[in-house]
Parts: structure tokens; C-alpha cells; sequence
């Protein structure tokens, strides 16, 4: 894995300075951050550097207005990395992270991240999630060298941070699902290894909502470590396979769209409605999938820009819907594949999936929002975004088997049964 050192303690943010020559001699260190995440370590983490005699820059975005991971962002860090030889340190969460690690990679450089609140799981992945002329997509870049959390930094972040890290947590019994439906049709099969490292701390985590909505110290560090253990698993794969799902694929439809929410907000409310929708797979009648009427690709085409207006989203979204649109004898292939495993597909989601009720109450606890308007989203635009995210990637979830069974439109008609 890329990732050396992982350090999860209380007071941690002290021993920057040793840590870092520990991981890079003694380099020239580049301080990223943005003017929260600088309030909040920026002078531990100069002082601990300089206590240890590294040079440090910085490189500051501003708070408002939001920061993205976009080709302007990057362009930033970009620019200020090629003055000299330095080390980024990216002292922030998610977007930081993201922008920290593709810029590091174009650099051949490695870096650390000081985290500074348990909201994402991209800290310790493979990959960065980067908007590039307003398409969503995940660019490879290897993951940071060191990564360290102080646990006191973690527990005093905002509440929403804690809880939106929680909702990407929660994101796993999702993505877990989908991965078992692509097992079992012989899509993508599970590693067991990469499965256990992933959906064993998920539970631990999901048992102790309470406690880390009171921000009890020891369940704040299980909900990073969590958090973590999703990215390492990344890391293996090079895949974000283990980790996301269709309830991604829906938050990167927002995030195209600018929403204005946290991504772990809009992955939890992405995780409810899939999580509703295993449920109605147990009830859906399949028996006819084979007689069932499917698009033309030219109807396909047109339903793509009903989704996305933009011709620059449409002309990226396009050869990726092509590349998966199924159509004659190989979709007569799938429908039949679909019923030879549909039992167990039932069978195996259920036990998989606490329920969409279960998980909505334990986000709530958390105070981690569980409907579309929570975000100022319409059910139209959830039902929107939820068809977007079918066409957006080659992944296989339950929206592709919805839609290649010609049922996923009955499907998101009984989104009128969840209070959305």
C-alpha cells in the first residue's frame, strides 16, 4: 500500500514535525489548507515543522466561497508546488484531500494528510475525485504516504462534518450490496480479504450512532479508522469498488451539479433510497423481464439528455452509457442471468442491508440528514439523479439490473412510499 504511516491519537498534531522527517527526511514542506483547517491546526502544525528546522510555505484557499476539486483548484496548488521541491502537508478533509493528492501525483511526489474531521473515506484511498470541465470522475493518483489524525481535532470538528463522515460510513451497506449483485452475476467477484476490511468495522460503527453523535472520543476515532480501513481498501484494489456504490454515483451526480451539501450528505441520502429500493427488489415482479419492452439506443440517447441538458456532461456521460447499453442477444442474456440468480441476489442483499428505516434512524441520531429536501433537493431531483447515476459509470449496481430487467422506471415510482 502507498500509505506507511497511519496514526490515529490524542495530541498527535504535535508530532508533525517528527513524523514528517520521519517519513521524508528533511524536505521543504508545503502547507495546503483552506482559512477553516488553517484556524483550526495551521499553528500546531507550522510549529511542530519548524520546531524539526522544515522550511514550510503555504498554500491557502479561501473559505468562502467553497472550495472545489476542479481544474482551477488544481491549477492553484499546481503553481505553487512547482517553485521548489517541497512536500505537500494537506491539513483538511475531503476536497483538500482530493485536490492534494492528484497535484502530488503529477509531481511524482508523496505527501501527508492531517486530518481534521472524520467526514470522508477518501483520506487513505487510491484515486481522486475531481470535476474536469463539470464531469464527475475519479483521476488515479497514488494515496498520501502518512496519514495523522488527532482525535482531539476530530471530536471538536463541526457536528455536520462528524456527520457527514458517518453517512459515507453508513454508504457501505450499500455498496456492499451492489458488489454482491455483480458477484453473483459474474460481473465482478468479491475479494473476501478487501470485504472484511471494509464491512467489519462498518458495524461497529453503525451499533455506536449514539455514542458519536455525543462525540464520545473512542467512537469518533472507530468512525475514522472505519473511514480509513474503506480506503485502504481502495488502495488494494486500485478500485473504489469496495467502498462505493449506486449511493456514490448519485452524490456525483449533485456534485456536477454544484448542490450545495456536504458529499457525505448527499451519500447518505443516496444510501437511503437504494437501501429502499432492495427492499421493493423483494417484491418486484421479474417473471415477465424477458417480454419486457427496452429503450433503442436512440431512445437512449434522448433519455441521457433529459438527465443532462449540458452538452458538456452529455458528450461525457455519451460513450460511457454506449459502452454499457445492452441491446438483443446479449441483453436476452442478461435478463436470463438476472432470473438464474435472483433468489439469491434477494436472499444475500437482505442480509446484508439493515433496512432503509434502521439506517435513516441512526443517521438521524447522528443529525446526518436522510431526505432529498434536507438538502434543498426535490424528489424530482433525486429520481433524476438517481437515473443519471445508472448512466455515469461502468459499475455494476442494483440501477443497472433495475434497468436492464425494464423495471427500474416502476422502481423509482414507489419513491413516492419514502418520505423524500
Amino acid at each position: 500500500m502507498d500509505t506507511k504511516i497511519s496514526l490515529v491519537e490524542k495530541g498527535c498534531i504535535n508530532r508533525i514535525g517528527e513524523l514528517f522527517t520521519e517519513a521524508f527526511n528533511h524536505s521543504s514542506a508545503l502547507l495546503v489548507s483552506d482559512e477553516n483547517t488553517l484556524s483550526v491546526g495551521g499553528f500546531a502544525v507550522v510549529k511542530s515543522l519548524e520546531q524539526h528546522k522544515i522550511p514550510v510555505r503555504q498554500c491557502c484557499f479561501p473559505a468562502e466561497p467553497m472550495v472545489y476539486a476542479d481544474e482551477f483548484s488544481l491549477a492553484k496548488l499546481r503553481e505553487s508546488l512547482r517553485k521548489d521541491r517541497s512536500i505537500i502537508v494537506v491539513l483538511g478533509s475531503g476536497t483538500l484531500n482530493d485536490i492534494a493528492k492528484r497535484i502530488s501525483f503529477e509531481f511524482g511526489r508523496p505527501y501527508m494528510v492531517v486530518a481534521t474531521a472524520p467526514s470522508v473515506d477518501g483520506y487513505t484511498s487510491y484515486g481522486a475525485a475531481v470535476s474536469l470541465n463539470g464531469f464527475k470522475q475519479t483521476l488515479p493518483c497514488s494515496a498520501p504516504y502518512a496519514v495523522i489524525a488527532d482525535t482531539d481535532i476530530l471530536c471538536s470538528s463541526p457536528m455536520p462534518m462528524i456527520a457527514s463522515g458517518f453517512g459515507d460510513c453508513m454508504a457501505k451497506f450499500t455498496a456492499g450490496a451492489d458488489w454482491i449483485v455483480a458477484d453473483l452475476l459474474g460481473i465482478q467477484p468479491i475479494r473476501k480479504d478487501v470485504w472484511d476490511m471494509v464491512q467489519n468495522p462498518l458495524h461497529h460503527v453503525y451499533a455506536r450512532c449514539q455514542a458519536i453523535g455525543s462525540r464520545d472520543p473512542v467512537s469518533i476515532g472507530m468512525l475514522f479508522d472505519a473511514l480509513s480501513a474503506s480506503g485502504f481498501a481502495m488502495q488494494i484494489m486500485h478500485d473504489s469498488r469496495p467502498a462505493s456504490g449506486s449511493e456514490h454515483l448519485i452524490s456525483h451526480v449533485w456534485e456536477m451539479e454544484h448542490l450545495q451539501a456536504s458529499h457525505g450528505f448527499k451519500v447518505a441520502i443516496g444510501t437511503v433510497a437504494i437501501s429502499y429500493l432492495y427492499e421493493k427488489l423483494q417484491t418486484l415482479d421479474f417473471s415477465n423481464i424477458l417480454e419486457n419492452k427496452a429503450e433503442t439506443w436512440e431512445e437512449r440517447e434522448s433519455s441521457i439528455r433529459r438527465v443532462f441538458p449540458s452538452d458538456k456532461i452529455y458528450e461525457q456521460v455519451l460513450p460511457i452509457a454506449k459502452a454499457k447499453f445492452l441491446e438483443g442477444k446479449a441483453l436476452e442474456e442478461r435478463r436470463k442471468a438476472i432470473l438464474h440468480v435472483l433468489m439469491a441476489i434477494r436472499r444475500k442483499c437482505a442480509e446484508q442491508l439493515p433496512g432503509y428505516r434502521n439506517l435513516s434512524q441512526a443517521m438521524q441520531t447522528v443529525s446526518c440528514p436522510t431526505k432529498a429536501l434536507e438538502i434543498n433537493a426535490t424528489r424530482q431531483d433525486l429520481v433524476r439523479a438517481i437515473k443519471g447515476a445508472q448512466m455515469i459509470r461502468d459499475r455494476y449496481t442494483i440501477l443497472d439490473l433495475l434497468y436492464e430487467a425494464g423495471l427500474l422506471d416502476e422502481a423509482l415510482s414507489t419513491l413516492e412510499g419514502l418520505a423524500v
